[in-house]
C-alpha cells in the first residue's frame, strides 16, 4: 500500500514523499483543496516528493497533515525516523541535495558496459599472449595485472566492506578476501580471471532484473492515450493524464477501460480475464465496479472514476509483484552460509598448517587449495548450466539455477486453469435437440445468427457448422445483446441464440430442456440455446479445450511423490469443482481474485515444503511472485507472467512440467556427484600441501584437475 512520509520540516516548510506524487492529478488535488492555506508548492515528480510552504497564520502543521490525510484516507501518513536515512533513499533525480549526492555515487549502465569491455579486451590480450605469442604475464603483487585486478575488484570490495560493516559474512566478502590473498600471494592472473567472470555475472544479473522491471511496468501503460469524459451531457475527448477522480468516463464496444471506477449508467460485456482469469466476459451494470486495462466486448458504459494511473487496481497488483521479487531467496541465504563455512574452514586449515609445520609455503599451498571456491561453485554451476541448456533444447526456458533445483524439492504444485491447463478456446461438447429437429438444422439457425459475431463461442459455432457442411446462404440482420446472446431477424422471422434469460425475455419456453441442461451443467461450462421466434430448437454445450496430456502430467507428478496438487481458478465454483474432480486435484479454490491466489500460496508454503505455481496471465503474477518457483505457459501467455516467472514453458505443453521435474532431479544428482569430485580432490590437496608434498603451483593444478572432472561429469547431463 502507498504511504506519505514526512521527509523534513523547517519553520513553515514541509517536504513529503510518496509515489502518489508522481501523478499530477494528486498534486493538483492537494493544491486545490488546501487553497489559501498554502503560500507555495512545488512537486518533483521524478523524486516522488512535494514541497509545501504553508501560512502559519491560518493553519498549524498538525492541521495541515490532518487535511492531507483526509484527502487520501486509504493512504497512511507517517513521519520519517531519521532524516539521514530518508535523504539517502531518494536517488531518482538530481534536483535536491540528497539526490545530487547519490547521483554522483551511482555508476551508469553505459559506464559499466565500458568497464567490462575494457576488461574483456585485456582478458583477450592475456589469452593471446600466453597461448599464441609465448609471452609470460608477470603476476607479482605489484604487476600490471595485479593493479588491474584490484581496480576491477572495487565493486566487489565495496559490497564486502558493507557486509563486514553490518557483520554479515557473504559470498562477496569471502570472494574478496580470496582475491586479495591471490593477488598479494603472486597469483594475480588467477585473481583477474575470477574477477572478470564475477563482473560479467553481476552485469548480466542487473540487466535481467532491470529488464523484468521494465516489462512489468509496461502492463500499466495503456495503449489508450485519450479518454472521453462526460461534461454537461457532452462527451469530450481529453488526454488520459487529465482525467481525475470523480469524472465520468465513457467506454464502448471494442475499447479498453482506461480507469478504475463504478458504472453509473449502461451495461456491457467486459472481458476481465486480465484481472480474474475468467474465460467468459462478465455482464456489468449500474453500480458495479470495473477495472483499468479490461476490455469492453459489447455495450456502452458510463464510469465514475475512482482511480487512475498508478493508483489503479492493476497498478497496485504490479507494485506488489515488484516488492515480492525483491525478497531474498533461500538459495541466496544458503550460498551465504556455505561461503561462511568455507572461509572458516580455509582459515583454520591454513593457520593450522603454519602452526604445525612452520612452513609458510605449505600454509600458502593449503590456502590456495581452500581459498578459491572453484570446486564448490563449479560443482553446482556446471551441472545446473548443463540442466538449463538441456531445458532450452526441450523448449523450457529456466531463468536461474536455484529455480531448477527447487522444482523437484517442492511438495506442492498449484495450477491456474484457463489458458494454462485449457487453451481458452471453447469447444462444442454436446448437442441436445428438440424432437424432430436435426443437428444440421440447429447449427444452420445458429450460424445465421452468429456469422458476424466475434465472441469466442460464436467462432466455435461457426467452425462446428462448417464441419457439418452448414454455411450461411444468406445474411440476416443481427443484434448482439450484451449478457444475453444474439437476435437475428429477416422480414418477420426471428432467431435467438443465447442463454436462458434471453429466451425467457422473449417468452420462449425451455421447460422441456431444463432437466437435461442441469445434467450437462455438471460437466460443461456454458450452455447456449437456439430458438426461432416461436420455440426452442435445442441447446449446445461448450467446454474449454483442455491441453493434451494434462491428465497424464498430473498423474506423473503424483507418481514422483508430489504431495499436494491444487487448482486456483477465477471460474465459478461449479465449473472449477467439476474440472478439479474430473482431473483429480487434491484441492480446488474457485472464483478467486489475484490477492486471494497469493494468500493461498502463502498459506500452502506454511504447510508444505516448497510451492510451485504454474500460470499464464496477469491475474496469476502476484501468486507466482509469492511461490518458491513460478512457471509460465508462454504460448499465448501474458508478458507479465512470462517476465515474473522463473521458468517459461515456451510451447505450453503440460508434459514439459514432468520433463522439468525430471531434469531438476537429474541436475541435483549430478551436483552431488560433482561435490564428491571437488571435495575429494580438495581433501587430497590439503593433505599433500600440509605435509609439504604439494607446492603452490601444484595446488593450482589441483583446481585444473577437478575442474575438468566436474565439467566432464556435468556435460553428460546436457547430452542425455
Amino acid at each position: 500500500m502507498s504511504s506519505i512520509v514526512v521527509k523534513s520540516v523547517a519553520n513553515n516548510r514541509i517536504r513529503l514523499k510518496s509515489d502518489i506524487f508522481e501523478n499530477t492529478l494528486h498534486v493538483k488535488k492537494i493544491e486545490t483543496e488546501l487553497g489559501e492555506l498554502l503560500l507555495f508548492s512545488r512537486a518533483n515528480f521524478k523524486c516522488s516528493s512535494l514541497v509545501l510552504i504553508y501560512n502559519e497564520a491560518k493553519t498549524t502543521l498538525e492541521e495541515l497533515l490532518e487535511k492531507i490525510n483526509s484527502l487520501f484516507p486509504s493512504i497512511s501518513l507517517s513521519a520519517a525516523r531519521a532524516l539521514e536515512e530518508e535523504e539517502a533513499y531518494c536517488t531518482s533525480c538530481s534536483s535536491c541535495s540528497s539526490c545530487a549526492i547519490n547521483q554522483s555515487k551511482k555508476v551508469s549502465w553505459k559506464r559499466k558496459l565500458f568497464e567490462f569491455a575494457l576488461l574483456s579486451g585485456y582478458a583477450i590480450y592475456i589469452f593471446v599472449a600466453e597461448n599464441f605469442l609465448g609471452i609470460t604475464i608477470l603476476a607479482t603483487p605489484f604487476s600490471l595485472i595485479a593493479l588491474i585486478s584490484v581496480v576491477a575488484a572495487i565493486p566487489l570490495l565495496k559490497e564486502a566492506y558493507e557486509d563486514v560493516k553490518h557483520k554479515r559474512l557473504t559470498l562477496h566478502s569471502f570472494m574478496s578476501l580470496t582475491l586479495l590473498l591471490a593477488i598479494f600471494g603472486g597469483e594475480a592472473t588467477a585473481a583477474f580471471e575470477i574477477i572478470y567472470i564475477l563482473r560479467g555475472g553481476m552485469l548480466l544479473e542487473e540487466y535481467t532484473a532491470e529488464r523484468s522491471k521494465r516489462e512489468i511496468h509496461k502492463l500499466i501503460e495503456l495503449d489508450v492515450k485519450k479518454a472521453y469524459i462526460l461534461v454537461d451531457e457532452v462527451e469530450l475527448e481529453v488526454d488520459l493524464s487529465e482525467v481525475k477522480e470523480g469524472d465520468i468516463v465513457v467506454s464502448r464496444s471494442g475499447e479498453k477501460i482506461p480507469v478504475d471506477g463504478f458504472i453509473v449508467e449502461g451495461s456491457a460485456e467486459v472481458d476481465e480475464a486480465l484481472i480474474n482469469g475468467r474465460s467468459e466476459p462478465v455482464l456489468k451494470g449500474k453500480d458495479e465496479e470495473v477495472f483499468s486495462n479490461t476490455f469492453v466486448q459489447k455495450g456502452r458504459i458510463y464510469i465514475r472514476v475512482s482511480a487512475t494511473g498508478g493508483n489503479t487496481y492493476i497498478a497496485r497488483i504490479i507494485s506488489k509483484v515488484e516488492n515480492s521479487l525483491k525478497e531474498k531467496s533461500p538459495s541466496e541465504l544458503a550460498a551465504d552460509k556455505l561461503a561462511s563455512r568455507l572461509l572458516k574452514l580455509g582459515t583454520v586449515l591454513t593457520a593450522g598448517t603454519f602452526v604445525l609445520t612452520g612452513s609458510a609455503m605449505s600454509a600458502f599451498a593449503v590456502m590456495i587449495v581452500m581459498s578459491c571456491p572453484c570446486a564448490t561453485v563449479l560443482a553446482a554451476s556446471t551441472a545446473i548450466s548443463a540442466g538449463i541448456a538441456k531445458g532450452a533444447k526441450e523448449n523450457i526456458l529456466i531463468k536461474g539455477g536455484e529455480y531448477l533445483e527447487k522444482v523437484s524439492q517442492s511438495e506442492v504444485f498449484c495450477f491456474d486453469k484457463t489458458g494454462t491447463l485449457t487453451t481458452g478456446k471453447p469447444m462444442v461438447e454436446g448437442v441436445y435437440l428438440k424432437k424432430g429437429v436435426d443437428e444440421k438444422t440447429l447449427f444452420e439457425y445458429a450460424s445465421l445468427a452468429e456469422h458476424r459475431n466475434t465472441h469466442p463461442i460464436a467462432k466455435s459455432i461457426i467452425e462446428y457448422a462448417k464441419s457439418l457442411g452448414v454455411l450461411p446462404k444468406e445474411y440476416w440482420n443481427c443484434e448482439i445483446l450484451p449478457g444475453l446472446g444474439v437476435k437475428a431477424s429477416k422480414d418477420k422471422e426471428l432467431i435467438f441464440v443465447g442463454n436462458k434469460k434471453l429466451l425467457n425475455n422473449h417468452k420462449i419456453s425451455i421447460k422441456e430442456f431444463e432437466e437435461k441442461a442441469s445434467e450437462y451443467l455438471q460437466s460443461a461450462e456454458s450452455i447456449v440455446y437456439v430458438a426461432n421466434g416461436k420455440e426452442a430448437l435445442g441447446f449446445i454445450t461448450f467446454k474449454h479445450e483442455v491441453r493434451p496430456a494434462t491428465r497424464d502430467m498430473l498423474e506423473a507428478l503424483r507418481q514422483r511423490g508430489i504431495k499436494h496438487i491444487a487448482l486456483l481458478s477465477g471460474d465459478e465454483e461449479k465449473v472449477a469443482q467439476n474440472f478439479a474432480k474430473e482431473y483429480g486435484f487434491d484441492a480446488v479454490y474457485a472464483n478467486v481474485m489475484p490477492e486471494e491466489k497469493a494468500h493461498i500460496i502463502q498459506k500452502l508454503k506454511k504447510e508444505y515444503k516448497g510451492v510451485v505455481m504454474i500460470g499464464d496471465g496477469v491475474n496469476d503474477t502476484l501468486a507466482m511472485s509469492k511461490a518458491d518457483v513460478a512457471i509460465s505457459f508462454a504460448c499465448g501467455g501474458s508478458e507479465a507472467a512470462i517476465e515474473v516467472s522463473n521458468i517459461a514453458i515456451t510451447d505450453s505443453n503440460p508434459q514439459d512440467i514432468v520433463k522439468l521435474y525430471d531434469l531438476s532431479k537429474k541436475s541435483l544428482h549430478v551436483v552431488e556427484q560433482n561435490y564428491w569430485i571437488g571435495t575429494s580432490t580438495n581433501l587430497a590437496g590439503v593433505a599433500l600441501a600440509a605435509t609439504g608434498l604439494l607446492s603452490p603451483v601444484a595446488a593450482g593444478a589441483i583446481h585444473i584437475g577437478h575442474t575438468v572432472g566436474i565439467m566432464a561429469n556435468s556435460s553428460r547431463l546436457a547430452l542425455k
